[in-house]
């Protein structure tokens, strides 16, 4: 396989994994996928490395919908590759005190927000919590050590 090739083969799995949603009009990303999928491609592991994010679903707040209309509806909500990592060596635990404690923190995190915390999956990554209306702003910083 040529290295076009490979880049057109990961292009290609990039491109699987994007948000469907993100295909309809009226919604982006900052900065856009396509941007962070060829980051992520010349450099593998770039888009884990995301510390402190915002989803901002209704950026004018008189323009979101009345709940159960439009994204207002309850759901659960899944990021992906939210890992308790040590900030210092780099190293990932799936289990134990660290992740006890920061497993906390996400809980914390949800409730902060007004959300209910579901799950967290510290081999998978996956931390689940549950909204009853579609929030306008959620934001995470990683503050835990």
């Amino acid at each position: 396989m040529t290295v076009s090739e490979h880049r057109a083969a990961e292009a290609a799995t990039v491109d699987e994994l994007m948000p469907k949603l993100m295909r309809l009009s009226g919604y982006y990303v900052e900065p856009q996928i396509q941007e962070l999928a060829a980051k992520e491609i010349a450099e593998p592991g770039f888009c884990s490395h995301v510390k402190d994010f915002m989803v901002i679903v209704y950026m004018d707040e008189g323009k979101k919908p009345p709940v159960g209309q439009g994204l207002n509806k309850p759901a659960v909500i899944t990021l992906l590759n939210v890992k308790c990592t040590d900030k210092k060596t780099g190293q990932k635990y799936i289990d134990g005190p660290k992740v006890d404690k920061y497993r906390e923190m996400l809980i914390k995190k949800a409730v902060d927000q007004g959300a209910e915390f579901v799950s967290y999956d510290p081999a998978a990554g996956e931390w689940k919590f549950r909204v009853e209306h579609y929030f306008s702003r959620y934001e995470f910083t990683d503050d835990n050590e």
